[in-house]
């Protein structure tokens, strides 16, 4: 009797879930598991021998073996910026000339925004902002120190004044310096 199986060739049957597919270039095809694991074997070995002397170095009997002790993060030893070389290197942090630093750049910017736009009408409101900037920075604590400087003062306090009067002057000069240099009209 003709059983519905025999209708079919093998080679035309769906491939069954219990089929593995072989692979002809694996490394494993044809080794049993003994040579497998004398293969890895080998290949450990010969690897190894290249670091031989390596291997014959003593190990370590304790791990904590380092020269400097355990730091907690509250030592004075855990932070590099505690040592003698950072702090001699150190210079004071100027405040002043950092804070000028930053004028210079916010002048130098509206100059350059100032050079770059074609529309007059643009190119005066940044010139009034490089103004209104500086009047803030400069010019009303110069207009304040001249009030007091026609008061009736010492002639010291005079000096001193002057003094800071002069040094606001100069800073107001190295802008407009800077202004021309990177605005030309």
């Amino acid at each position: 009797m003709n059983y519905p199986e025999n209708w079919i060739p093998d080679e035309e049957l769906p491939v069954r879930a219990g089929l593995v597919a072989i692979q002809k270039n694996d490394p494993n095809y044809g080794l049993t598991e003994d040579e497998i694991q004398d293969r890895i074997e080998f290949i450990r070995c010969y690897l190894l021998k290249d670091f031989a002397l390596l291997m014959m170095i003593p190990k370590q009997t304790h791990e904590n073996d380092f020269f400097i002790h355990d730091c907690d993060v509250f030592d004075a030893e855990y932070s590099a910026f505690n040592t003698h070389d950072f702090q001699k290197q150190m210079r004071p942090f100027n405040m002043q000339g950092y804070a000028m630093k930053k004028i210079m750049e916010r002048v130098k910017d509206l100059a350059i925004m100032h050079s770059c736009i074609t529309q007059p009408e643009i190119r005066q409101l940044v010139f009034e902002r490089f103004l209104s900037f500086m009047a803030f920075e400069f010019i009303n604590e110069v207009e304040e120190l001249a009030r007091q400087l026609h008061t009736d003062i010492s002639y010291t306090e005079q000096a001193q004044i002057k003094r800071k009067i002069s040094t606001l002057s100069r800073k107001i000069n190295k802008c407009k310096r800077i202004w021309e240099r990177y605005a030309p009209p």
